[in-house]
C-alpha cells in the first residue's frame, strides 16, 4: 500500500510539474549510484531488484568492484564468468558502469602478507567526533571476505614497466599492469570508465605510500589507455578529510614525472567522496578543485561516493539510535537534495549517491549483526531503497533531482542573511528551477524575486502545488534544520526541508541582432540587442577572436550592456559573436560578425615586361608585356574585376591587410606568371601602391604524352 500511494502522488508530480510534457524522458546522465545491481535479498524476481528502481529514479550510471583477487586467484588463472554476466545485465537495464580496479591477490602483494586475518567491521562504522564523515566500509566487496593486510598492498613488480610481463628479462613481472590491461581490454566495448583503487587516502584501503599509489595511477592509466585509448581513468575515490594533503602528494610526484604532460598527468578524472555534511560537497570540492588548478590542468571531479546513513528506520534496525554523521530519514531525503545541488555548483560532472540498497548486515534478522559466519554486510543503512524493496523518502528527493536539476545553462547561487541558501538551476528543460533550503535551526521566511506571475513549488516528497507571486516575489516559508548529530548540539549538518521552485520558461529569445564597425585599425564598436516576449532579457555573453583563429575568447558574460568598444592586440580581421539570455537562463542563438578596420587604396602597376636578365630592372632592351592583372585576397577573391594589359590604375576600399597581385602571360609569350605580395595599411588618405612587375623567362618545356585506355 505505502508503495502504491508513492507512486500516485508521483504521477500527481509529474502532471502538475513537467512542463513541456517532453521533459517526462530527459534525463542528463549526471547522477549514479553505488551497488545498484545487488541480487534480490529473497531471491526472488527480477534477480537484480534494484536496477529497474534506480532507473525510474533518474541513475543513469553504477559504481561498484571489479576485484583483481577475484578475476586472478592464481597467476594467470583468469575467472571472468560471474563478472561477465553482471555487465550484461547492468548495461541491459539502460545503466553506464564506473569500474573501481582494486585489491591485490595474497600472491601478488608486496610486501608482508599476514594470511586469514579478519577485522571486525563494525569497528569501522563510524567516524570518531573529532573528524568529518568519513564511510567506513561494511566489506571488502559483495563476492568474499580477503585479508586486509594482503588486499591493500602495493601489487608486486609495480616499479616496472606497465608492459613488462615477463621474467625473461631478469626482472619482476608488473602484475598490475597485466591486471588492468586485460580487464579493461575485455570491457571495452561496455565500460568506458574506470576508477584506479578506492579511497587510497584512507588506509583500509590502502596501507601504501603516496608514493606506491603515484605509481600504481601512472601503470593503470597507461595500461588502461593501451587496452582501450578512448576510456576514461579517475583518480581513486578520495575519502578527503581522512588524509586532506594525500592528493596533493600524488599529484605533486606525477607532476615531477617528465611523461606526464604527455599523459595527462595520468588521470582523466577527479573523483570524491563527500558524506553527511551537505555544505561540503560545495566548499571541498572547490577546494580540491582550485588545488589541482595550481599543480596541473584543470580537469572533471565526480564524486562518486555521497550520502549519509539514517538512525530511524526501525523496520530495518530496532535498535536505532541517532549518533555522530547520521541522520533521520526525512533529513537523509534533504541531504540527496542539497548536496546534488551543491556539487553541481561546485562544477561536479557526475554524482554517485551511495548506496542504492542498505545490504544490512543483520542478514538473518535476529536483531544484531553479530553472528559468525551468517551476517555480512553494512553495519549504517545508507540506501535508497531498503532490502525490502520499499523506497526511503530519499529515493524520492533524488529522483526529483534527477528530473528538475538537469542540463543548466548556468548554476548560481545566494545565501539569504536570515541563513537561507538559494542554488538556482537555470536554463534546463523545465525552465529556471531554484533550490532552497534553511541552514537554521529557526524557521523563517524568503522572498524569492520572481519572473513569470505563478511557479510550481514542490517539497522534497514531491508533494507539488502552484504558488502565486505576491506583487514581484514569491513569500516561501523555509522549515528550520533538525540534522544536529555532527560535531556538536548546535551543528546542524543538513539543512531544512528542501524544496523547488519551478518557473516554466523554456523558451529562449528568437533572435539577437550585432552590429559591427571597425574605427581604426585596431579599434571596433560593437552593438547587440535582443528581446523575449515571456521574462524579458536577462543580459548577453559577447565572445571575440582574431581572425582565422579556432577558439572564442570570451569577453564579456551576462553584461546588461548592450554596446561596447574592443582595441585589439594588432591589425586584422576580427570576428565577435553574442547571445542573448533571458530571465530564466534559456539562451538565444549566437549572431555573429567579423570586421577589419577599411582603407582607400589604389595600386599602380607602372609596367608589365619581360625580364630576360631576371635583374629586376627594366632595360631598354626589354620590352613591354600584355597580360592578365588581378589584385588578389590571401584567400583568392578578386578585390576588383581582373584587366589584361601592360599597366593598371585602379582603387578600392579594402580591409587592412595582406593581399596578392598577379600577372598571367600569354601561355605562348615566352615567359612565365610572376605573384607579387602587397600590403595595405593605414593612412591619413589613400593607401597607394606603385608596382612594377618583371615576368621571369621561360626556358624550356617538356611535354608530357597523354595516353589512353581502353
Amino acid at each position: 500500500m505505502r508503495r502504491a500511494l508513492w507512486l500516485v502522488r508521483l504521477l500527481l508530480v509529474l502532471a502538475l510539474a513537467l512542463s513541456p510534457a517532453r521533459a517526462r524522458a530527459l534525463n542528463d546522465a549526471a547522477a549514479g549510484a553505488g551497488y545498484a545491481y545487488y541480487p534480490h535479498p529473497a531471491g526472488g524476481a527480477p534477480p537484480r531488484p534494484f536496477l529497474p528502481l534506480m532507473h525510474a529514479a533518474g541513475v543513469r550510471w553504477d559504481r561498484f568492484d571489479f576485484p583483481w583477487p577475484l578475476f586472478e586467484p592464481a597467476p594467470g588463472n583468469w575467472q571472468f564468468a560471474q563478472q561477465d554476466a553482471l555487465v550484461n545485465d547492468i548495461r541491459a537495464a539502460g545503466l553506464n558502469i564506473l569500474g573501481i580496479l582494486l585489491w591485490t591477490p595474497a600472491w601478488a602483494a608486496d610486501g608482508p602478507c599476514v594470511t586469514g586475518f579478519n577485522v571486525s567491521m563494525r569497528d569501522f562504522s563510524l567516524a570518531s567526533a573529532d573528524e568529518a564523515p568519513i564511510r567506513r566500509p561494511g566489506r571488502l566487496y559483495p563476492f568474499s571476505l580477503l585479508s586486509p593486510p594482503c588486499a591493500t598492498r602495493p601489487p608486486h613488480g609495480l616499479s616496472e614497466a606497465w608492459d613488462d610481463w615477463t621474467t625473461a628479462d631478469g626482472d619482476p613481472i608488473n602484475y598490475w599492469g597485466r591486471f588492468v590491461y586485460t580487464t579493461v581490454a575485455r570491457y571495452r566495448s561496455q565500460i568506458a570508465h574506470w576508477e584506479m583503487w578506492n579511497e587510497p587516502d584512507l588506509g583500509w584501503f590502502w596501507s601504501g605510500s603516496p608514493a606506491d599509489y603515484a605509481q600504481l595511477l601512472k601503470v593503470g592509466y597507461q595500461a588502461a589507455k593501451a587496452a582501450c585509448s578512448e576510456c576514461t581513468v579517475l583518480f581513486g575515490g578520495l575519502a578527503f578529510y581522512a588524509n586532506p594533503s594525500f592528493y596533493t602528494q600524488v599529484i605533486d610526484l606525477l607532476r615531477a614525472d617528465p611523461a606526464a604532460p604527455a599523459h595527462n598527468y595520468f588521470f582523466d578524472v577527479t573523483s570524491l567522496h563527500l558524506y553527511s555534511r551537505s555544505s561540503s560537497l560545495f566548499d571541498v570540492t572547490r577546494t580540491v578543485r582550485d588545488a589541482i588548478r595550481a599543480r596541473i590542468p584543470d580537469r572533471p571531479i565526480w564524486i562518486t561516493e555521497s550520502g549519509v546513513p539514517v538512525w530511524d528506520d526501525f523496520s530495518v534496525n530496532p535498535h536505532g539510535a541517532p549518533y555522530i554523521w547520521s541522520a533521520r530519514q526525512t533529513e537523509a531525503a534533504s541531504f540527496a537534495l542539497q548536496a546534488y545541488a551543491n556539487a553541481r555548483l561546485a562544477g561536479a560532472e557526475r554524482y554517485f549517491f551511495f548506496r542504492a540498497s542498505d545490504d544490512w548486515c543483520d542478514k538473518n534478522g535476529n536483531g544484531h549483526c553479530n553472528d559468525a559466519g551468517t551476517d555480512h554486510g553494512m553495519p549504517e543503512l545508507y540506501g535508497l531503497v531498503r532490502d525490502a524493496l520499499t523506497l526511503r523518502p530519499a529515493y524520492t528527493a533524488y529522483q526529483l533531482a534527477t528530473t528538475y536539476l538537469i542540463s543548466p545553462t548556468w548554476i548560481s547561487y545566494w545565501n539569504y542573511t536570515n541563513g537561507v541558501r538559494r542554488v538556482t538551476f537555470w536554463g534546463t528543460p523545465h525552465g529556471k528551477v531554484s533550490v532552497l533550503w534553511n541552514t537554521t535551526p529557526t524557521t523563517t521566511q524568503v522572498s524569492y524575486a520572481a519572473i513569470l506571475p505563478t511557479a510550481t513549488r514542490i517539497d522534497q516528497d514531491g508533494a507539488a502545488q502552484t504558488i502565486s507571486a505576491s506583487g514581484s516575489a514569491y513569500l516561501l516559508t523555509m522549515p528550520g534544520a533538525t540534522a544536529n548529530n555532527g560535531l556538536s548540539s548546535s551543528d546542524y549538518i543538513i539543512g531544512g526541508r528542501t524544496l523547488l521552485v519551478i518557473e516554466a520558461d523554456t523558451v529562449p529569445p528568437p533572435t539577437i541582432t550585432l552590429q559591427l564597425t571597425a574605427t581604426s585599425p585596431i579599434t571596433f564598436a560593437l552593438s547587440w540587442a535582443a528581446s523575449d516576449a515571456q521574462t524579458g532579457i536577462l543580459g548577453y555573453d559577447v565572445h571575440r577572436r582574431a581572425a582565422g583563429d579556432a577558439d572564442w575568447t570570451r569577453w564579456l558574460t551576462r553584461t546588461t550592456t548592450t554596446s561596447a568598444r574592443f582595441t585589439a592586440p594588432s591589425e586584422g580581421e576580427w570576428c565577435f559573436r553574442a547571445r542573448a539570455w533571458d530571465r530564466a537562463g534559456n539562451l538565444s542563438p549566437w549572431a555573429e560578425r567579423c570586421a577589419s578596420y577599411t582603407q582607400a587604396a589604389r595600386l599602380v602597376v607602372t609596367e608589365v615586361f619581360g625580364d630576360a636578365d631576371q635583374d629586376g630592372l627594366r632595360d631598354p632592351d626589354e620590352a613591354l608585356i600584355t597580360a592578365t592583372l588581378r589584385w588578389r585576397t590571401l584567400a583568392g577573391g578578386d578585390v576588383v574585376s581582373p584587366t589584361v594589359d601592360q599597366q593598371w590604375t585602379v582603387s578600392a576600399v579594402v580591409p587592412l591587410g595582406q593581399y596578392v597581385l598577379e600577372a598571367w602571360p600569354q601561355p605562348e609569350s615566352g615567359w612565365l606568371p610572376r605573384a607579387i605580395s602587397l600590403t595595405v595599411s593605414a593612412a591619413p588618405e589613400e593607401w597607394v601602391i606603385t608596382q612594377s612587375v618583371a615576368l621571369p623567362p621561360q626556358r624550356a618545356s617538356v611535354f608530357i604524352p597523354l595516353v589512353q585506355g581502353e
